[in-house]
């Protein structure tokens, strides 16, 4: 009997053991129990969206390098969203429970203006980063000052020495900033070259990176007094300059670049490109962050549009 009693009392102490480490476990996993980073997490107060393109150039990976870098500091909390992808995630945005938002938009599209009036008149704080679709008291810009972009190529473009420059200058729908500030732009770079300026044409390619073969190809053939192409988006650079080195005019042809491609900066090196207009995604994203930030604990923000530009050119290096 006495050895009876000692093994069951052995068997309730073990079971009571195992019992009380899982009951341990089980309250260490519940979504109830606080450590020092669920704390740090709930101390968050405001949670920012930024809805952007899809694709994953180096601009957009730094844009959002600075918005990360500016919730830290202001200890709040940003997500990435895609503004083309995945258009109802843009639909039900104002009920996401955001505190407010950073858009870059294409284009005036019917449905995201419609979307972005919606935020506005719910008192959302909105930041248009790079164009400026629509305008209300709680909507602010930040981007780039398009004047000095056509600046930076007017400059560029007297580094060749040419008097009486033939010009085409390429936008693209993939940098809608520039493309729907296309007077700034142009007035800018008469504003540096003048009476140099002989012929200005425009073009514009669409999303499709074919277009701006095709248009380079065209462009090479059929215009064969171009001194100069600009081109607004990364993409159509390199595309515009394999198109050159294809057709052996690399020097007869000068490029005037955008972006700060890897790429795109050594063949600036090799002087295959003259120069290339960089604008300062870095900074985009951590003013944007900051001015949401300011609007959410103030009502107001001191933020301001311009950003800043850099002119890349061979002569840097020499």
């Amino acid at each position: 009997m006495n050895k009876f009693i000692k093994i069951l009392t052995l068997v309730f102490g073990v079971s009571f053991i195992i019992l009380l480490f899982f009951s341990i476990r089980l309250l260490l996993q519940s979504p109830f129990f606080s450590d020092d980073s669920s704390n740090a997490a709930e101390e968050v107060k405001y949670h920012y969206a930024f809805f952007l393109p899809a694709e994953t150039s180096s601009y957009f990976s730094s844009l959002k390098e600075g918005a990360v870098a500016a919730a830290v500091t202001r200890n709040c909390a940003v997500s990435f969203h895609s503004i083309d992808t995945d258009p109802l995630s843009f639909e039900m945005a104002k009920y996401s429970g955001f505190d407010g938002f950073g858009l870059y938009l294409y284009e005036k599209d019917r449905s995201k203006l419609q979307y972005v009036s919606e935020l506005l008149e719910e008192g959302f704080p909105v930041v248009q980063i790079e164009n400026e679709i629509i305008q209300g008291t709680d909507s602010f810009f930040i981007g780039t000052n398009n004047f000095d972009v056509g600046k930076g190529i007017g400059q560029l473009a007297l580094e060749t020495g040419i008097d009486k420059l033939n010009m085409v200058l390429v936008y693209s729908k993939k940098s809608p900033g520039v493309m729907s500030d296309r007077n700034l732009v142009e007035m800018g770079l008469k504003t540096v070259l003048g009476d140099k300026l002989s012929v200005l044409n425009t073009e514009v390619t669409s999303l499709n990176p074919l277009d701006t073969e095709m248009l380079a190809y065209d462009l090479l053939k059929n215009e064969p007094s171009i001194d100069i192409i600009v081109l607004t988006d990364p993409n159509d650079t390199l595309m515009t300059v394999q198109a050159i080195i294809d057709m052996n005019l690399v020097g007869k042809v000068q490029i005037i670049g955008f972006g700060e491609h890897e790429t795109i900066k050594s063949y600036i090196d090799k002087g295959v490109v003259l120069g290339s207009i960089v604008r300062n995604p870095y900074r985009i994203g951590f003013a944007t962050v900051m001015a949401l930030n300011e609007l959410s604990m103030n009502g107001y923000t001191s933020a301001y549009a311009d950003t800043g530009i850099t002119v890349l050119s061979g002569t840097d290096n020499e």
